[in-house]
């Protein structure tokens, strides 16, 4: 059964939940204003919008400027929920110092060519040898003895390749029970560790319990494998139309792709079915 290209007319919408990169915005440009205006009249409406993101804390101030009245964002894959409005951690789940450096041990064994990095709530920590997007936030550490005083909320494992989903095959068994995988870049060679049962659903379910929503009235926005948890738990999951096949083929309905503002012209469709007060 083909997905949909439109929300059913008797969705009863509570709750937008949206990706950043690759669904709200795509190559680090700005969201486009249509694609604003739609995230406010879906606020005008009393229905919440949730970002729910792969991004660190630091690549949210960009976001900020554009959309300062948001609240809660779900970011890190689900390891933390940071509150845009007030600039604060709401809650986190970190990695214990004993489960990194187990992690990094395993997969140094099996591939001494692994190089790390290690997203904290105070900053990002790397390897000497790790390529960052942006060396100039990064602090380079010589042993994880570095990280026990830090809260380490999500590792990042290179091999030196370019294949995400080959590097998350390979890498995935080896870290299965310890931590959950993902890759949010098809192209960049990296894959995601959050810590085990953390996942983007995970977490935007309890904000969801905190808000007073059920899961059935929840409409989420995705493109990459780590939307996947998200799209299947929300009650209308939605895949972009540049999203990877797998994401189209798991998702409830597939939208437009990001550049056509995708995610605009879907939930205003379905804030057009919302009965007026």
């Amino acid at each position: 059964m083909s997905a949909l290209t439109s929300p059913p007319p008797d969705f009863d919408l509570g709750l937008v939940a949206s990706d950043i990169d690759g669904t709200l915005l795509l190559d680090w440009q700005p969201i486009s204003q249509v694609t604003i205006d739609a995230i406010h009249r879906c606020q005008r409406m009393g229905i919440p919008f949730v970002l729910v993101t792969g991004r660190p804390i630091r690549w949210l101030a960009a976001i900020a400027e554009q959309i300062p009245d948001l609240g809660r964002v779900v970011c890190l894959n689900g390891a933390v929920v940071y509150d845009i409005a007030t600039g604060t951690v709401v809650d986190a789940h970190p990695l214990e110092q004993a489960g990194v450096e187990e992690i990094v041990a395993a997969i140094g064994a099996a591939h001494p060519e692994a190089r790390f990095a290690f997203e904290t709530l105070t900053g990002l920590y790397v390897q000497d040898g790790f390529a960052s997007r942006s060396p100039h936030e990064a602090t380079v550490i010589g042993d994880l003895g570095e990280l026990a005083e830090t809260d380490v909320v999500k590792i990042l494992v290179s091999l030196g390749t370019t294949d995400s989903e080959a590097l998350h095959d390979l890498l995935g068994p080896i870290v299965t029970r310890s931590c959950h995988a993902s890759f949010s870049d098809p192209d960049n060679g990296l894959v995601e560790l959050a810590p085990a049962g953390i996942t983007k659903a995970k977490t935007l379910e309890s904000v969801c319990d905190h808000l007073g929503v059920g899961r059935d009235r929840v409409m989420a926005f995705g493109d990459m494998p780590n939307d996947l948890e998200m799209l299947t738990w929300a009650g209308l999951g939605v895949a972009m139309g540049n999203a990877l096949d797998v994401v189209k083929d798991t998702a409830d309905a597939v939208t437009d792709p990001v550049d056509d503002d995708g995610v605009a012209h879907f939930l205003n469709a379905a804030l057009d079915a919302v009965p007026s007060l």
